[in-house]
């Protein structure tokens, strides 16, 4: 009996979500098992050479989270991870860089990329050590507002 590709993925899937046990990773997290795709996803959306990998860590985790905690979003990444393969039939991280760009194109309008691009997004520029890369000083609400912190304090732009 032959086996589609998609039932392939989502027993295999299956399978490593049964192993877990409903146990949680060192930071509390369900983790999928989707291994190095949701990193190079993320790192693609926004390559900052200068981001410590820890900002991308945290972000990759915390969609592995909710990924594992979501039916419907585990499904959407079987099909992403099926799209993401294309025609070449290769692993996401078998392809070349401009395949995988490539590939990241043709799933773009899908609701699982807006899903991945959206955390991301708020999942990078929410953390503190992107603020600090930015020169960015975080919240000023607990402050009063910017009006009196000194706006004029921007040292990166010519006078």
């Amino acid at each position: 009996m032959a086996i589609t590709r998609r039932e392939f993925l989502q027993s295999g899937i299956s399978l490593v979500l049964v192993s877990l046990n409903g146990h949680a990773g060192a930071s509390g997290n369900v983790h999928t098992g989707y291994g190095e795709l949701l990193p190079d996803v993320v790192y693609r959306l926004f390559p900052h050479s200068r981001l410590p990998e820890e900002v991308y860590e945290q972000v990759t985790e915390q969609l592995d989270s909710k990924i594992g905690q979501s039916k419907e979003l585990t499904a959407m990444m079987n099909d992403a991870l099926e799209l993401l393969a294309g025609s070449t039939g290769k692993n996401w991280s078998e392809q070349a860089e401009r395949d995988q760009a490539a590939a990241l194109a043709t799933i773009q309008h899908t609701p699982f990329f807006q899903f991945v691009l959206n955390e991301t997004l708020g999942g990078i520029y929410r953390h503190p050590l992107t603020w600090e890369l930015l020169g960015f000083e975080g919240s000023s609400l607990e402050f009063g507002g910017y009006i009196n912190r000194g706006l004029n304090d921007i040292d990166w732009l010519p006078e």
